[in-house]
């Protein structure tokens, strides 16, 4: 399937458009009392840059590691809700900072993101909005009939997900604004992991197996090969070309170096550095503290700018 609205996904723009209009962006009411309850569905969006399941740990750049993830939305999301919130929140908390003469309010910062900010990461769709949506909870992460997903593995960036937000104000030394408390997650569905992976190959072609036969090739089109025997002018295994007709394979020259094989183990990493590069934690000079960078980011100080 071709999927043209959003980039890196293979799920089709017909889901897409299905499933933002069976679940568009809407405020979540209470059963009993029929009130809104604070909460908004965000309609589908697909996750990056997520730590739903596990904190790293505190550093000087951020003392206060949060729960979270970037969603992306699509380019049918309809912001009203959002934006009735948005202002609320700031007419109540930020009245100082309206602007009478723009209508609007200055100096906050805003939830809403352009995804062309982070266009060179896979998935980010330039023109769509994303924000970025966090929690000092871990918030509850569960499939689509609601049962708790443990399986790690099932949440990835660009995976699709529905998920619970809340407006919140904030105001540090750093910057104060408006925005959007993470409080639960759905895992909807599967598409192209961001970076270059895939869904899992056993659901993407899960409609064409046992549709597909094997070629019906005699054994005759085929030279009444034995099986693993070389072809006609290819290299048998090993790398080493045919004999000439009726000849033998010549025994290698004494002292000619061992053809190359793979290793019996791993190389051995200088001490302190990891396989990839990373500096463990307490290592060399300049090595931060937190360890390896999570998922999804390429420095910590992006996962600074982006979870603050």
């Amino acid at each position: 399937m071709t999927t043209t609205i959003v980039r890196d996904s293979i799920v089709g723009d017909n889901w897409i458009k299905q499933t933002a209009g069976s679940v568009p962006i809407q405020r979540v009411i209470d059963a009993q009392t029929g009130e809104p309850t604070g909460d908004i569905l965000t309609g589908p969006v697909r996750l990056a840059f997520d730590t739903l399941f596990e904190l790293p740990q505190p550093s000087a750049q951020m003392q206060n590691p949060k729960y979270g993830a970037a969603l992306l939305f699509t380019p049918l999301a309809d912001f009203s809700i959002f934006y009735e919130e948005y202002y609320r929140v700031c007419g109540q908390e930020f009245a100082d900072h309206y602007d009478a003469a723009s209508g609007q309010y200055y100096g906050l910062h805003s939830p809403f993101r352009d995804q062309a900010e982070k266009a060179k990461f896979g998935g980010f769709t330039p023109g769509c909005v994303f924000m970025t949506c966090t929690s000092k909870f871990k918030p509850p992460v569960v499939d689509v009939r609601g049962n708790p997903l443990v399986d790690k593995s099932k949440v990835y960036p660009g995976v699709w997900a529905i998920c619970a937000v809340n407006p919140y104000s904030y105001k540090d030394p750093r910057k104060k604004g408006v925005g959007f408390g993470l409080q639960s997650v759905m895992i909807i569905g599967d598409d192209t992991k961001f970076g270059g992976g895939a869904p899992d190959p056993n659901k993407t072609f899960a409609a064409a197996k046992g549709a597909i036969q094997a070629p019906a090739i005699s054994g005759a089109a085929m030279g009444n090969m034995p099986s693993g025997a070389p072809q006609p002018g290819q290299p048998p295994q090993g790398g080493m070309a045919p004999p000439p007709q009726g000849g033998t394979y010549a025994a290698p020259p004494a002292g000619a170096p061992a053809p190359a094989t793979a290793p019996s183990a791993p190389p051995t990493m200088p001490p302190g550095q990891a396989p990839g590069g990373y500096q463990m934690p307490g290592q060399p000079v300049g090595a931060d503290p937190r360890g390896p960078v999570p998922d999804g980011f390429e420095s910590w100080a992006e996962y600074d700018d982006m979870m603050s």
